[in-house]
């Protein structure tokens, strides 16, 4: 396996948390009975408790969040992120880029649909983990993975120590910035419902948990990638979300996503598009019965990589059309 250029990689401290939180990022495997597996891994898209949840800062806005008592993130908790503290939840808006911790605590009216001049959801060359404030969006960036041993880099960081360094490089699609992760998952064990994982996305509307986007103005969602296994493309809505993921759904039709065809892209080390177009997206065969996609009540994207892969992957441009 041959991986990509270093200077595709997204330095610095990270983009979200790391599968001891519960919430958006789910495994695109049947639910785990016993947890083990399918642990569900909260991104930078929720605030958690005790500051463990954070969303990082607006590149060039702040180096640091801030310390104990002003700092805008968390839900509770004995730890504020920055230094050990008391207050667990900040004061809303001092940590600029960042969430407003204090101020949202339940997703708000989704707001009305976008029009199709805001096509551009994120072309990275910001530098920063929040997707374009355009169209009604205002979710962030994160990586997640699950709790049998698989590795990621950028490592999601619950200590927030600053917003993520993103180099210049030429090796991205059409510009200087880009999404790039690499790393390792284990192989698991199906049998025992333990399904490995580990992934980086986005939501596209937040409020310390994925809240609902309505995608009504468009007609599906395009992005390039390159790398050197498979992924899972994961397009999130209410109907096959769990509660704490934003959704509403519950049993065994739970987290499989949508996708082009319903199984695996294989990426190559060229730069190529792919398109999720709403009316035909599919989910994985084992969601039974099938769940149509609802573009009124998106939640999240993923590109998650499966099992037992060592793997390096690049993402750029992602846009409605």
């Amino acid at each position: 396996m041959n991986a990509l250029p270093s200077t595709l990689k997204w330095l610095g401290s990270g983009l979200g948390l790391w599968a001891a939180m519960a919430c958006s990022a789910e495994a695109s495997a049947p639910p785990s009975p016993s947890g083990t597996g399918s642990t569900q891994a909260q991104g930078g898209s929720n605030n958690g408790s005790g500051g463990s949840g954070t969303a990082l800062p607006t590149a060039g806005t702040t180096g640091s969040l801030p310390t104990a008592g002003t700092s805008a993130t968390g839900q509770g908790g004995s730890t504020a992120v920055g230094t050990a503290g008391t207050t667990g939840v900040g004061t809303a808006g001092t940590a600029a880029g960042g969430m407003s911790g204090g101020a949202l605590t339940s997703c708000p009216v989704p707001p009305a649909a976008g029009t199709m001049t805001d096509l551009l959801i994120d072309d990275l060359e910001d530098g920063d983990n929040g997707v374009k404030r355009i169209g009604g969006r205002s979710g962030f960036w994160y990586t997640y993975g699950d709790a049998l041993g698989s590795t990621i880099v950028p490592k999601p960081d619950p200590g927030g120590t600053g917003a993520p360094l993103v180099p210049g490089s030429t090796m991205c699609h059409g510009g200087m910035k880009c999404i790039a992760i690499s790393g390792t998952t284990v192989a698991g064990d199906p049998t025992a419902n333990m399904y490995a994982y580990a992934g980086v996305g986005f939501d596209f509307s937040n409020a310390k948990k994925p809240c609902v986007y309505n995608a009504s103005a468009y007609t599906g969602i395009k992005f390039w990638a390159r790398g050197d296994v498979p992924i899972t493309i994961k397009l999130n809505t209410t109907a096959n979300s769990t509660p704490d993921g934003g959704g509403t759904c519950s049993g065994t039709t739970c987290n499989g996503g949508f996708s082009p065809t319903g199984a695996d892209e294989v990426l190559t080390p060229t730069w190529t598009e792919f398109t999720i177009p709403f009316a035909t997206a599919m989910g994985p065969t084992w969601v039974i019965p099938a769940i149509a996609l609802d573009k009124a009540t998106l939640l999240t994207l993923q590109f998650q990589v499966p099992p037992g892969q060592t793997f390096s992957i690049a993402i750029d441009d992602v846009t409605f059309y």
